[in-house]
């Protein structure tokens, strides 16, 4: 019974504080908007940059590394490594937005579980 009771008494905290819960979650947001991660590919020919919300700002190709792709080999060779650089720079963005999110619930007393975190 007094679980129960702990238990409303800590939904009725959160919804009392839920605008200043909004509003540091938007803030973090915004946050994670102006956080640059890049990836590189193995062959450090291309570079893929995104922000920590996961969207893709921009991808660089070494020049002479673009000339390969006039062939079907190179071609191939060139999208594996595009590939590659946007897949690091996903990680690396994902585990940025993980850690700057947990900051902002541990600021705000709140409990996110690490397996939530992973998802994002």
């Amino acid at each position: 019974m007094f679980d129960k009771l702990k238990a409303a008494a800590g939904v009725a905290g959160l919804l009392k504080d839920l605008p200043r819960i909004q509003e540091k979650f938007v803030q973090t947001k915004e946050e994670l908007g102006r956080i640059q991660c890049a990836g590189h590919s193995s062959c450090r020919r291309v570079r893929a940059l995104m922000n920590a919300r996961v969207e893709l700002l921009s991808v660089d190709v070494d020049p002479k590394f673009v000339a390969l792709a006039s062939t079907d080999a190179g071609r191939a060779e060139v999208q594996q490594a595009v590939t590659e650089a946007v897949n690091a720079a996903i990680g690396h963005a994902r585990r940025e937005a993980a850690v700057r999110v947990a900051d902002a619930a541990r600021e705000m007393g709140l409990p996110i579980p690490p397996q939530l975190l992973s998802q994002l």
